[in-house]
């Protein structure tokens, strides 16, 4: 039997920095990407985020524009690096979450030892880096917790890797830790649910990342009433025509009465979307030009103060 627990403080979310009330952090990009090392092994399309200068001249216009915190979604093993993280943070003024977790397998080298191992083990290694600290920081004198757990979830059930599952299952119940789910396209999201619900993680606990790619209302109705939490970012993915899916589906979730049920992010993982690598919206877009676009088209002030960052923080810090 898997057992692990992190004791955790209500209103308290963990970022690089160190434990913040979660109504201090504001504006909160719910899934972005701030460093990817190199992977040695991984497939050649992987991508890398490693020039600090014009990233954190990206966080600075993020924060000058009203953002005050982003989730930061590379997990252990993949290009994750904490002490970058960190740096950024103190830098930049904008506080970091760092997760532990897993992303896809395609990301690692062949030979990580997450893929060969069992639950019980995968469960006590994320257990760790919530309670002690992420890996990488643990020598550094200034090592910090991970303040959630992001995992990677396939397109076909038979290609996700089942340990890993249950092992980050384990650590999500028992820490009562945020679980943020990727997901291909919003393929397996309600398998997912349903799984995890199963594991004994609440709803309230998981959110669906990329659903917007998958514009279905009645589904997504469906999975914000459950209490699952719907994480839409492809404002600036044309191929994913956000004109004719995104935006409609987010007005008529708001319309519903759902916006408490959403929260948007960029995922900017590839460098050209970074406006001072790339020349792409940059970070500074969410609280920005999306953040305009919410005003523009009538959405309420409530429901784009919880969509921009109520939801997921609070979330992070356990309260909804």
């Amino acid at each position: 039997m898997i057992d692990s627990s992190v004791p955790t403080v209500p209103h308290l979310v963990e970022t690089v920095q160190g434990p913040i009330d979660y109504d201090r952090l504001g504006i909160t990009d719910a899934h972005n990407h701030m460093w990817i090392d190199t992977v040695p092994g991984s497939d050649p399309g992987a991508p890398v985020l490693n020039q600090f200068e014009p990233i954190l001249k990206d966080l600075i216009e993020y924060r000058e524009k009203g953002g005050g915190a982003l989730l930061d979604c590379q997990p252990v093993g993949c290009g994750r690096n904490g002490n970058q993280l960190l740096a950024l943070s103190k830098a930049s003024g904008v506080h970091i979450i760092a997760c532990t977790g897993f992303h896809r397998k395609k990301y690692y080298s062949p030979d990580y030892w997450l893929w060969k191992a069992d639950a019980q083990e995968i469960c006590e290694a994320l257990y760790s880096e919530l309670a002690l600290g992420l890996s990488e920081t643990l020598e550094t004198g200034s090592p910090f917790k991970a303040g959630f757990i992001k995992i990677a979830i396939e397109a076909a059930w038979a290609d996700c890797p089942l340990a890993a599952l249950e092992g980050a299952a384990a650590a999500a119940r028992n820490s009562r830790t945020l679980l943020e789910l990727h997901t291909e396209k919003g393929a397996l999201a309600e398998k997912a649910c349903i799984y995890f619900i199963d594991q004994g993680v609440v709803p309230n606990q998981l959110v669906l990342c990329h659903m917007d790619k998958r514009p279905d209302f009645g589904l997504q109705k469906e999975l914000a009433r459950l209490g699952v939490l719907l994480e839409y970012d492809t404002f600036y993915r044309p191929k994913y025509k956000p004109a004719e899916n995104l935006w409609p589906l987010l007005e008529h979730m708001v319309a519903a009465g759902l916006s408490d049920g959403i929260a948007l992010a960029t995922d900017m993982a590839e460098s050209e979307l970074y406006h001072f690598i790339g020349g792409g919206a940059g970070l500074g877009s969410l609280p920005g030009e999306i953040q305009e676009q919410l005003h523009q088209k009538g959405i309420p002030e409530n429901d784009r103060k919880n969509m921009l960052g109520g939801n997921i923080t609070r979330r992070l810090a356990g309260l909804n």
